[in-house]
């Protein structure tokens, strides 16, 4: 333990530990598409789609069950 506080020690600069008040910069080169695309579309969106789908009377009922058992499993 004492060896990996020395390292910590040696390899640490004066600056580590000091919070700047410059806010973080901001990135204008995010591809919207490209994130969701990594991370999947957010779950607020899939909920309110398959929402949607399961209240529209026009919809098949089978389409209608199926995204009540989606909306079940993202809610989860």
């Amino acid at each position: 333990m004492e060896s990996l506080l020395r390292w910590s020690i040696e390899n640490s600069s004066p600056q580590d530990g000091i919070q700047s008040n410059t806010p973080p910069a901001t990135r204008n080169d995010l591809n919207p598409e490209i994130i969701d695309a990594i991370l999947g579309r957010p779950d607020a969106e899939l909920m309110k789609e398959d929402l949607a789908v399961a209240l529209d009377p026009s919809k098949p009922e089978d389409a209608r069950v199926d995204a009540l058992d989606h909306l079940e499993m993202v809610s989860q």
